[in-house]
């Protein structure tokens, strides 16, 4: 089974997810949407358990109990890496933001070597540290009159959230190795639902905007929301699949493909319909862009070629 294949899935699916959310965020959901995103997604999560439940209910609760805890901690783990991916989403354009979770391999590297016992050819060393190369040009801004400005912030907001998706998907490794695939997504997604409850019933600004958003916002809201988390889900899936099939970080770094395909996905839609989507395309931002994603890119493509 081509575990690098599997991997692909989710960045393309991500990609998508990036694009609804930035919609969602900036058209409907001004000042008011971390919060209310926060919660549907941890309660969408929901949406899956009675099929896994279904298929593999015989399995599902022979579990043992420091994996189920470890289970329930990578849910609210999660959670965490979402809450400060939206909020980075909020400041800034979804093809600056997306290329910069690759620091997510560079977590996932060490989270790897300790947790796991991973370990990584110098070869695949030198491909992640070309990837990483293209994020540093990312970070920096160049405005009008040619000052260099670095991306604090965002760099921070991302950073944080790297740093919980990559802990994240090592701990669903150290478990799912020992445990079956589905019953540790079983495990995982009742924890995110779990958290989505408390926040709805212990964050009363949250619980607020929730409650705004499903008044207010109407049905097509509401079905982006559905697609966005089903196809949020999808990617979790295949990614979380793609982990017991090669090292963790080799997995996360398939990942560093989603921002072509975020790049491309915004340039098309600001030029088709700026009415829904806006980036910055003038030719010094396109090239900014393009340069960092194509140094991202040859990266992976050295990545797996050593992979075999």
């Amino acid at each position: 089974m081509n575990w690098f294949l599997i991997a692909l899935i989710a960045p393309v699916v991500w990609s998508i997810v990036n694009h609804i959310d930035k919609y969602m965020l900036s058209k409907y959901l001004k000042e008011k949407g971390v919060g209310a995103l926060l919660i549907f997604s941890a309660l969408s999560s929901a949406i899956i358990l009675p099929f896994v439940l279904y298929f593999f209910s015989s399995e599902i609760f022979d579990i043992g109990n420091r994996d189920l805890v470890t289970l329930l901690l990578v849910g609210f783990l999660s959670a965490g890496a979402f809450y400060f991916y939206l909020l980075g989403m909020e400041e800034e354009e979804t093809s600056i933001v997306v290329p910069l979770f690759q620091l997510v391999p560079v977590f996932g590297y060490f989270l790897g070597y300790l947790v796991l016992g991973e370990t990584l050819t110098t070869a695949q060393i030198f491909s992640s540290l070309l990837i990483m190369s293209g994020i540093v040009i990312l970070t920096i801004e160049i405005d009008e009159e040619y000052k260099i400005r670095l991306k604090s912030r965002i760099l921070f907001l991302i950073a944080i959230s790297s740093f919980l998706f990559a802990l994240h998907d090592t701990l669903f490794k150290k478990v799912a190795i020992v445990e079956s695939f589905w019953v540790s997504v079983f495990w995982q997604y009742l924890s995110l639902t779990i958290f989505g409850l408390i926040t709805l019933w212990a964050i009363k600004k949250f619980r607020e905007d929730f409650l705004v958003m499903v008044k207010d916002t109407g049905r097509r809201l509401f079905s982006l929301n559905v697609a966005s988390e089903l196809l949020y889900i999808l990617g979790n899936l295949t990614n979380n699949f793609a982990t017991l099939l090669a090292p963790v970080a080799l997995v996360l770094v398939v990942s560093s493909y989603q921002p072509l395909f975020v790049f491309i996905g915004g340039t098309l839609l600001t030029l088709l319909v700026p009415h829904l989507v806006t980036e910055k395309i003038s030719r010094r931002h396109l090239a900014h862009k393009f340069i960092s994603i194509l140094i991202i890119v040859i990266g992976s493509y050295f990545l797996y070629s050593t992979s075999h």
